[in-house]
Formats: structure tokens, C-alpha cells, sequence
């Protein structure tokens, strides 16, 4: 539909779906059509761990039909709008406008002027009031706790879980289809339901100085306060066993699984730990069950155990235990997205040593005890130096610290304690071989539904003089330090606890450009400080803090945590007093006492006589030691040369993806790979020379050992784990040595069809020219290394042209050949998109013996 513009952009494998497990459906078997969209890159969305929950809800519905959409790549974007192509899915390549309901993940604030871009790629009319009937443009995620920034932009938000939201959404617009209701009385039977909040059914009012006064109803159906949504359990059923491969490379390559919600821990800073509450912790059973389905669906290596403080699942080491036993002999390692330092003990890293370890991250926010008590953040600078010094001693290469600056009430001696802090670990790493540390540090920004969403936020200009304080101070070589900008955190705290306003300052961003702001490359300060200014707001108006006796322009969101329990733990931050997890002592009274998970710990608590009896990750009576998977060399094995063919389907891959792709529908297939020695075990596979992405191919090949200790059918077993266009045609076993393919073969055929791009007098004429040349020197640009000059003429073999298809054969040594485009920008010199336009298929790899051409399949 769109191939034609693939060829010009990069990576054109985030738009052509095509995914292991992606959900087809009869169309016409199909009623409501629901378009799930993440504003970000495929890349980034595809590693959202909520998506594929939805994604699999909805599509388990019957006449339901979830698909995907992400942001496109600013240079898709501009292909896009020159061929008039409109935002599409890719499921169905469906445009967005044509859904029932387009959904969109409000994940982090700075995603805001994406989320425009794609209102005006998909033709749907930016604010509510202008849209008639469906689709309906609705908005759910960490952010729609404080929606009033979008609200000119949404026909609703769902606030809280969204498990059972989308559920109820999906009916309410099938039935309201059924009856041919109008987008307004959908919006009323939406606006009666618990977490669904309809701004155009509300105004608000401003004081004298231009502060939110409070919100009025202007419909009936219009409630004063909206209770967020909480499934009190998280079953089974609503985690996909088989969820979606991505076929590029994404920011989280691995099977992530959520062991838990929530979070009791209290840190006054987070939003997620209080909008998440209460803890809610899934079954041993279930996790392991899904890990165990989901790497065989999938084929991936890893298994990420999430959640908002992973070391505080309470039967943790039971949990690894079992992991470790099941998954250990696949070759599957376990990962954390990150750990608190007194919850790494010996016990969870004997655990976590996996197949291969890259960094551990560590998590002390502040580098003071004040400040840490402040923040009510438990951790001791003892307990940061007992957990880096376990990690580097059981393998760990690297060890990530993460800190904050600009917390409330921190001083220039709680900077000067970090960095004593750092030193100190920086020293423990330098003791143990000269490991790395990397230090990442974030500027404070207040959140909605926090202690903290009253407090003032450092400027720009203070962030900034409190990072080169600490870069002055900060010169250890094994010390690598990374930091958020502070302009980046003022945008993104007035978007954060802004009002409705923020809307027309939103659009007038986008309007000068604005989009990716989370992505360093586009984020423009100065666009933002003037769509303020054009709008009559200033960042201070909202980073300078608010009265906690003033109303809040989000007030009417009725999460259970209570705002006098956020004003007494915004108290006990000023004495720098700790509020202890409930679950280890008493209930707290958040306000979310009535819920089933808290009535179980104030029962717990009462009957155990104020004792703490939660289980801890220590409690090593829980777990049986384990036993240290061995990886042992396969006796004898085999090699085995598979050919394959790779269509259009898969054109746009690269070859790290194909790599990647092979190597996991190995295992989906259960070939029983053989795998290297040493520190980072991998299976025994090679390839054949790298084909460009774009290409199509007749023969690629690769080799790969396996054991042969049960009989095979490679074909019949792997082909059904390939994506579409890919197919294997042909095996053969060989005993023994045998050379590489990449040293074998030495020539390459392609057939390029030049799509009319040069007559076929022309281009004959062009091919006797390049025929007479001596030398061909082209110029090859590698990131990171200096442009080097290669003579490219040696490597052609012969070249020939057929009325408008043109035939070249070249020579390889080695890996070492020319490129087919940089021969071709000989015969068309009208630019590199003419060259890209054409169509490239290698039609043969051969093994060239003095005139004699032999398959590789035949050596």
C-alpha cells in the first residue's frame, strides 16, 4: 500500500506489522473497532508493558477487534503528508479515523504534542467539541489523573486500572451502535460509570490571580468527584501467554511480566506508588505459568519480573526458586527492572545470576540521610555499599545509580553528601577489577496525587547550576554521568499540575513544531517558553507550588488516598520523619482502608499483636537453594545449512533483525540448539553475507548446530514460527569442519528493476561507461569512525541490463564487496531517493570456482 515511501525513511520495519502472534480477524465477523495508540516511536510503545494487556482483553471479545498504532518517525511524517497518506494500524493498516474508538496511553507528559501530531495525521478534529459521532477519542494511563492539560482534546478519560474499563467501553459502543445512539448520549451513559470522567461536561473558574478557583458542572449527567478505577485482583486470564514478538529490535527485547501492582512503601515523590495503591500481588503459580507460555510463544531468552518495587514481592525468593528451575535449563535468564539496595541480599543474587549480566540498578534518590528521610526513602548509604559490592563480586559488570536533584528542601550539603556517596561506590568498583559505575541523575518534579504536589519546583537556571556542581566535583574516570536537562523538567512540570489552559499552550507548541518532546534531539525550549507567553501563562504560575489549602484543578479525581493523609505526610516530610509500610506495622489510614488487600493486613496485623509478618526476601526457609545450571556441550553436534527465501513481507527488516527473528523461532520450534562456552553463552549460529535492508531474496542461508540426540524435521517444525515472507526451502547435515558461509561465498547476483527510472539506451550507455572505468571510489560513512575511500570497481563481476532490469554480479572476499547502490549511483545520479525507489532482489549467493558456480547447499 506504502512501499513506495518504506524505501525512503529509516527503519521501516516499525510500519509493517507483520509480528509472531499478531491478532487477525474476520472483518466481517467484526462490530467494534478499537485502535489502542501509543505516542511514542514502535519501539518505545512496544515496550509498554500495559498495551499487550488491553491488546489481549479486548481481542478475546467476540466481535471486539483491538489494533495497534504508534507515532511515526518525523521523516515518515513528512512521506506521510506528501503522499497524503493518513495514520493507519497495523493489524489492518486501517486509518484511525475510520475505528469506533481511538485509546490513547497518556504515559508521560512530555507525549502530549505527539499525541496532536497524530490527531492531525489521522484527520480527526483536535478538540472534542468540533467531532460528531465516532470515533470517540478517549484517553486512560498515570497521566489522566490529572487530565485537565488534554481535556479540550478528549471526549473522555478513563482514570485508574483499565482491565475492566476497556471492557465496559467496548460494550457501551457496541450496544450504543446497535441503537444508533449519538456521540452525546453515549457520552452521558460513559459519564455515569465509575473512572469515566467527560470533561465537556464541566468549566472551570480562575481567581483574580489567575489560579484555578473550582470546576462547574454544565450537564446533568456530571459528577462532582470521579472514583478511579481498581480491579481488587489481577487473574490470570487478563495476561497474554502469547504476546506479540516485535520482528525490530524494541527498548525492552524480553518477555515482561507483572508480579505485582502497586506499592506501600510511601516515597513522597511518586505518583505511581500512590495512584497504584493498593498492593496487589499475583500467585507464584500463575507467574510462573505465564513465563513458562510465554517463552515458548515467543522464543525469547529473557523474563523481566515488574512492578513498582520488584524486591517487595513478598514470596520473592519462592518465586525465583521455581523460575529458576523451570526456565534455568532453557537458557532463560531473569531480570529486574531495578531493586532497592536493602532488598539485594546474597540470597536474590545467587538467584539472579543469570545466563549473561550487563547492570544492575540501584535506586538511593537522595544522598543524604535527611534528604532520604525527607523523601521517606529507607535506604542507608551502608546498605547501597553492601548491595554494589555483592553485585560486582557475583558478576556484575555495571552498576546504575539513580538520584534526583531539586527534592524539596535540599541543600548544597545533601549535593556535597552525593557525591561522597558516589565516591564511595566508585571506590568499591575500582576494588573489584576497575567495574564501571553510571550515575543518572533527574531533576524533582512534582506530581498530582502526591505529598509533594504542593511543593515549588527548581528552575531551569537552579538545575542547572546544581548539575555543574556535581560534573565539577564528579571526575573519577570509572565514574559515567548522565542527567535529564532542567528545561526538559520545567515543560514537563507544567504539563504535570497545569489546568486546562495548558491546552492552547499544548497546540501552539505543536503548532511551532513541537513533537517527541521527550527525545533530546527535538525537545525546544524556547517553542514552549513562547507558547506560554503567546497565552498569557507562565511556568511559574504553576512550578512555583500551590497553597495545600487551595483548591486543585484535580481535586475531583477520588483515587482512596485521602488529601488529608497526603497534607500529613507532606508534614512529616518537613520533620524529616519516616512513615512505615504498612504492611510490615499498622495501617497507615490513606484512605484506602476499606479495600480487600488493606482488610487483609489490618486483619493480619491485629491477630499477629502489631508483629511484622510479612515475609521477606531473607526468609530463606521459603526456598530451597539452587543447584547451578550447567551448560553443557552438546557430544558431537551437528551442522546443519538451511536455505531460505525472504519476500516483501519482510524487506524492511535488517539483518540484526534477522538475526534475532531466526534465533528465537529456533527455540519457539524447539530445535535443540547447541550453544557457546565462556561468560555469555549464545546459540551456535551463522550467517551468510548481510542482505540490505529493502532487498527481497531467492537464497539466503544460514548454519546452525543442534544436538542430535532426537530426530528432526526442520522444515516441518521451523517454517510455522516464521512471520510471513519468510520460508525455508531447503537442509543439508554435514559431520565435521566445514567452512564458514561467509568464507565460502564469493559471489553475489542481483536483479534490480529500475522501475522506468532511465531509458533503456541510457542505461545500457551507462553500464559500457562503468565497464571502461578502472576505479570506482566511494566515500562509506561508519558512526563513530572516519570516512574511509574504497575502490569498489574489483568487486563487479559483470553487470547487464534487460530492457529495464538491470543484472549485476559481484565479487566478495571474505564479508569485504561493494555495495549494490554505490554501482548503482553510477547508472541513476538523480539522487539517492531514485536509487532507493528501485527494486533490489539478490537472486543468487554462489560459491565460484574458476568458471564453475556452486550452491553453497553443495560444498
Amino acid at each position: 500500500m506504502f512501499d513506495h515511501i518504506l524505501h525512503l525513511v529509516s527503519k521501516p520495519g516499525r510500519y509493517i506489522g507483520n509480528e509472531i502472534n499478531i491478532v487477525r480477524k474476520d472483518l466481517r465477523q467484526v462490530n467494534t473497532r478499537i485502535a489502542l495508540v501509543f505516542p511514542d516511536v514502535y519501539e518505545v510503545g512496544m515496550s509498554y508493558m500495559g498495551f499487550p494487556i488491553l491488546y489481549h482483553i479486548l481481542n478475546k471479545l467476540e466481535g471486539v477487534y483491538a489494533e495497534r498504532v504508534f507515532a511515526p518517525w518525523p521523516d515518515m511524517e513528512s512521506k506521510m503528508r506528501e503522499n497524503d497518506i493518513p495514520l493507519f494500524s497495523l493489524e489492518t493498516f486501517t486509518p484511525l479515523r475510520q475505528f469506533d474508538l481511538v485509546g490513547f496511553t497518556l504515559q508521560y507528559e512530555l507525549h502530549y504534542t505527539t499525541i496532536l501530531n497524530l490527531l492531525s495525521l489521522a484527520r480527526i478534529p483536535f478538540k472534542a467539541c468540533e467531532r460528531d459521532g465516532l470515533p470517540l477519542v478517549v484517553g486512560g494511563g498515570p497521566c489522566a489523573f490529572n487530565p485537565e492539560p488534554m481535556a479540550d482534546f478528549f471526549d473522555a478519560f478513563v482514570i485508574g486500572d483499565g482491565e475492566e474499563a476497556v471492557v465496559t467501553i467496548a460494550e457501551a459502543i457496541r450496544e450504543g451502535k446497535k441503537k444508533k445512539q449519538s456521540r452525546m448520549k453515549l457520552l452521558n451513559t460513559l459519564a455515569q460509570i465509575d473512572g469515566f470522567y467527560v470533561p465537556e461536561f464541566y468549566r472551570p473558574q480562575y481567581d483574580k490571580n489567575g489560579r484555578f478557583k473550582k470546576r462547574f458542572p454544565t450537564h446533568e449527567c456530571a459528577r462532582p468527584r470521579i472514583k478511579a478505577c481498581v480491579v481488587e485482583e489481577l487473574p490470570a486470564e487478563n495476561y497474554p501467554t502469547k504476546p506479540l514478538v516485535p520482528i525490530i529490535e524494541t527498548t525492552h527485547d524480553r518477555v515482561a511480566i507483572e508480579i505485582a501492582r502497586g506499592c506501600s512503601r510511601g516515597c513522597r515523590f511518586c505518583n505511581a506508588g500512590m495512584i497504584y495503591r493498593p498492593v496487589r500481588q499475583r500467585s507464584v503459580k500463575d507467574l510462573v505459568k505465564q513465563a513458562e507460555d510465554s517463552i515458548r510463544s515467543t522464543g525469547y531468552d529473557e523474563v523481566s519480573l515488574v512492578s513498582l518495587s520488584t524486591s517487595d514481592y513478598e514470596p520473592l525468593n519462592v518465586l525465583m526458586a521455581a523460575m529458576h528451575e523451570r526456565l534455568g535449563k532453557e537458557m532463560v535468564n531473569i531480570s529486574f527492572p531495578s531493586l532497592r539496595p536493602e532488598k539485594f541480599t546474597p540470597d536474590v543474587a545467587v538467584f539472579a545470576k543469570g545466563v549473561r549480566k550487563s547492570g544492575l540498578t540501584l535506586a538511593p534518590e537522595a544522598g543524604s540521610h535527611i534528604l532520604r528521610s525527607r523523601i521517606n526513602k529507607t535506604t542507608t548509604a551502608e546498605d547501597l555499599l553492601r548491595a554494589v559490592d555483592l553485585a560486582y563480586r557475583e558478576g556484575w559488570r555495571q552498576v546504575k545509580l539513580y538520584f534526583m536533584i531539586g527534592l524539596p528542601g535540599e541543600s548544597y550539603e545533601d549535593l556535597e553528601a552525593m557525591i561522597h556517596l558516589i565516591n564511595q561506590v566508585s571506590e568499591v568498583a575500582r576494588l573489584h577489577r576497575g567495574r564501571q559505575v553510571s550515575v543518572s541523575i533527574s531533576p524533582f518534579v512534582p506530581k498530582p496525587i502526591t505529598p509533594f504536589q504542593w511543593v515549588r519546583q527548581d528552575s531551569a537556571r537552579e538545575i542547572k547550576a546544581k548539575i555543574d556542581f556535581l560534573c565539577s566535583k564528579l571526575t573519577t574516570k570509572n565514574i559515567k554521568m548522565s542527567w535529564r536537562q532542567g528545561e526538559v523538567a520545567a515543560v514537563e512540570g507544567v504539563l504535570a499540575r497545569g489546568d486546562r489552559r495548558m491546552a492552547q499552550v499544548i497546540r501552539t507548541a505543536w503548532e511551532n513544531g513541537a513533537r517527541f518532546d521527550g527525545w533530546g534531539e527535538f525537545f525546544d525550549f524556547d517553542t514552549w517558553q513562547l507558547a506560554m507567553q503567546k497565552n498569557g501563562l507562565s511556568f511559574e504560575l504553576f512550578n512555583d507550588g500551590y497553597d495545600p489549602d487551595a483548591p486543585l484543578p484535580w481535586d475531583f479525581v477520588d483515587k482512596g488516598v485521602t488529601k488529608k493523609f497526603l497534607k500529613d505526610e507532606l508534614e512529616r516530610a518537613h520533620g524529616e520523619q519516616i512513615t512505615p509500610d504498612c504492611r510490615d506495622g499498622e495501617c497507615n489510614r490513606c484512605g484506602l482502608m476499606g479495600k480487600m488487600v488493606c482488610k487483609e493486613i489490618i486483619r493480619t496485623h491485629k491477630k499477629s499483636n502489631g508483629k511484622t509478618t510479612r515475609t521477606t526476601t531473607s526468609d530463606t526457609a521459603m526456598f530451597s537453594p539452587p543447584t547451578k545450571v550447567e551448560i553443557n556441550p552438546v557430544a558431537n553436534p551437528r551442522l546443519l545449512r538451511v536455505k531460505y527465501r525472504r519476500d516483501e513481507h519482510v524487506q524492511f527488516l535488517s539483518h540484526l533483525d534477522m538475526l534475532r527473528l531466526f534465533e528465537r523461532a529456533l527455540r519457539r520450534a524447539r530445535i535443540p540448539l547447541a550453544y557457546t562456552e565462556g561468560f555469555n553463552p549464545r546459540p551456535k549460529i551463522s550467517y551468510g553475507p548481510p542482505l540490505a535492508t529493502g532487498y527481497t531474496s531467492d537464497g539466503e542461508y544460514f548454519d546452525v548446530h543442534y544436538s542430535p540426540e532426537k530426530s528432526l524435521d526442520f522444515i516441518k517444525q521451523l517454517n510455522p514460527e516464521l512471520p510471513k515472507g519468510i520460508k525455508i526451502l531447503e537442509t543439508k547435515q554435514y559431520y565435521g569442519k566445514t567452512r564458514s558461509l561467509t568464507a565460502l561465498i564469493n559471489r553475489a547476483e542481483y536483479e534490480i528493476e529500475a522501475n522506468g527510472l532511465l531509458k533503456k539506451e541510457e542505461l545500457n550507455d551507462r553500464i559500457e561507461h562503468l565497464k571502461l572505468m578502472q576505479s570506482i571510489f566511494v566515500k562509506r560513512t561508519k558512526e563513530g569512525e572516519k570516512d574511509k575511500e574504497i575502490d569498489v570497481r574489483p568487486f563487479v563481476d559483470d553487470i547487464r541490463a534487460d530492457e529495464n532490469v538491470l543484472y549485476l554480479k559481484l565479487i566478495m572476499e571474505n564479508g569485504r564487496s561493494a555495495r549494490v547502490h554505490e554501482i548503482l549511483q553510477f547508472l541513476m545520479p538523480d539522487g539517492i531517493d531514485s536509487l532507493r525507489l528501485a527494486r533490489v532482489k539478490r537472486i543468487g549467493l554462489w560459491v565460484q570456482y574458476g568458471n564453475l558456480l556452486v550452491s553453497p547447499m553443495d560444498v
